[in-house]
């Protein structure tokens, strides 16, 4: 690179948009462009001797690079980063000091409010409502506040589900939604930014007359796409503007805060479901007792089966006394004929009920289930296994559809958090056994909002949709695709180990959703934020992967922004 300071140089430097400063080597003024001289002013005179000091002086603010000297033009303090010079000349980029300590401390800002989310993220604490209550408390210490709350909307009011502080907060408490600046947020459905209430119209609202809370930052809650509620922060006495940083800060908490909220939810539906199932099992038992159900029995000395006519019904054979059991095995499939052997047999020695559900063939290709009860008793000295069957196809339907709602997508048909939670846990117990990695993607869709505000919802499913065939055709088989917010899908990569290929595979991922989707005449155009979280390096359970690919997405968004 040319370091000569000759004609075309200097007048490169006068068309530069930064303010550049040529001094000679008594650090007297040679030449300064016209955005350094729009910056000093009047101060500005060619000749003029700056006054560069070799110690700080009165700069008082953040640290300066090793070569920037500071110097005193007027009443504002300069930053002289000397970069071209010869014997004669030297060519510095003038930098307003304030505004470098400024730019200093938003960065400070941003990398102590990652650090934070990063304690979070690797926090040990297993019990999701504590993990909750300690990152409110974090939090709300980060960004001078006193009271936060996590609050999940019920109707016209807030359940308080996790609290730090606030006189009278409590987990379980419910406040009145008007009582609270949460409304707002709700109602506008976005991040609500109050440093001093009193200069709003929320001046005279019922939430200051009751709570006197003067600062408020919230923004709402969003679980599986939907709004669940809001995450808050107050203060008594007002405060300095929020900055992007902390804005930036309260939204990417509120992700963590969602995540832990969703985890818990899937643990306790999952224990609702098991509860409901074995009621069911209760009265499944005691409809037996009442309806009329195949009963048989099976003589194990002779071979052969005792069936009811309703037996025989289900079974489709023709009525009669006796069979022999291998005409009743022969209709069931190969693979459900293992089971009921093993079980057959395990019930006549051991003594134990028989309890297990079976495919029959019916028709060409189809096959219906078959639910068999039975009990080892005792007949003239001899073991009896007596049952009873009853076809229970339309329930295994019912119940395989409902599975397959609650653990999928309805409008892409990829699989959802819950399930995608569960499927990390055994890849996790996987590539631990094996000793593997694998990859965890977070991929945010960027521009899909301006697409639904537009065009409408419609045109946004067509985009969602579009997306989701072209993720799912692009991986493998053994590959996992999970939609887990409104715009946000994770893909789960199994058995990585070359970097190369995760990073080829992550540029495939963008340029397959960067091409426009096409809808009739209309073309919509969006593209990806992808972050990027390996197993065991960034985590080894799946609330950990998942927040730290989410983690790194919002970090490289972050970069693009930091001065």
């Amino acid at each position: 690179m040319q370091n000569v300071l000759d004609d075309g140089l200097m007048a490169l430097l006068h068309t530069a948009a930064e303010p550049w400063l040529v001094l000679d080597a008594q650090q007297r003024l040679h030449a300064c462009n016209p955005a350094a001289a729009q910056l000093l002013g009047e101060t500005a005179v060619i000749g003029m001797h700056l006054p560069v000091a070799a110690r700080f002086g009165e700069w008082q603010g953040a640290p300066l690079p090793a070569d920037m000297l500071p110097c005193l033009l007027g009443p504002h303090l300069f930053g002289l980063l000397p970069c071209l010079q010869t014997a004669a000349l030297a060519a510095c980029r003038l930098v307003p000091l304030q505004d470098w300590h400024e730019q200093e401390q938003k960065r400070r800002r941003r990398e102590h409010y990652l650090q934070i989310l990063s304690d979070l993220a690797a926090s040990g604490e297993k019990n999701r409502l504590h993990r909750l209550d300690f990152a409110l408390a974090i939090g709300a210490e980060a960004l001078g506040m006193e009271v936060a709350f996590v609050a999940q909307r019920k109707a016209e009011q807030l359940e308080i589900i996790a609290c730090h502080a606030g006189d009278g907060l409590e987990r379980g408490k419910f406040l009145p939604l008007d009582l609270t600046y949460c409304e707002r947020t709700l109602q506008n459905g976005q991040l609500l930014c109050l440093p001093d209430v009193l200069e709003t119209a929320l001046a005279d609202s019922a939430c200051y007359r009751e709570f006197r809370y003067r600062a408020y930052i919230g923004v709402p809650l969003l679980v599986q796409g939907r709004i669940f509620g809001t995450l808050a922060f107050c203060a008594s006495m007002p405060r300095a503007p929020f900055s992007d940083a902390d804005a930036e800060f309260v939204q990417h908490l509120a992700r963590w805060a969602a995540l832990v909220v969703e985890r818990k939810q899937a643990i306790d539906e999952a224990q609702q479901v098991q509860q409901a199932m074995a009621e069911q099992l209760g009265w499944l038992r005691l409809a037996g007792q009442v309806a009329r159900l195949g009963h048989w029995s099976y003589a194990p000395q002779d071979g052969q089966v005792s069936l009811s006519e309703e037996a025989c019904r289900l079974l489709t054979v023709a009525p009669r006394p006796l069979l022999p059991l291998v005409e009743v095995e022969r209709r069931m499939l190969v693979q459900d004929r293992q089971h009921w052997r093993a079980a057959l047999q395990h019930s006549l020695q051991q003594r134990t009920p028989v309890a297990l559900e079976v495919r029959l063939r019916h028709g060409d290709s189809g096959y219906r289930w078959l639910a068999l009860r039975a009990q080892v008793v005792e007949r003239d000295g001899e073991p009896l296994l007596f049952g009873v069957l009853m076809d229970v196809t339309d329930a295994k339907e019912s119940q395989q559809l409902i599975q397959y709602q609650a653990s999928h997508d309805a409008l892409t048909g990829c699989i959802n958090r819950t399930l995608l939670f569960d499927r990390l846990e055994q890849e996790i117990r996987r590539a631990e056994r094996l000793r593997q990695q694998f990859a965890v993607m977070f991929v945010d869709l960027d521009r899909f909002k301006q697409v639904n505000d537009r065009y409408g919802h419609a045109a946004g499913d067509k985009v969602l949709r579009t997306i989701a065939d072209r993720l799912m055709a692009l991986l493998r088989r053994s590959d996992t695709v999970a939609r887990v917010g409104g715009d946000e899908f994770v893909l789960l990569i199994p058995q990585i180990s070359d970097e190369h290929a995760l990073k080829a595979l992550a540029h495939k991922v963008e340029m397959a959703i960067n091409r426009p989707v096409r809808d009739e005449d209309v073309l919509y155009r969006i593209s990806a934020s992808i972050g990027v979280a390996l197993y065991p390096e960034d985590g080894d359970e799946p609330e950990l992967l998942l927040s730290a690919a989410d983690r790194k997405m919002y970090s490289d968004k972050s970069a693009i922004v930091r001065p």
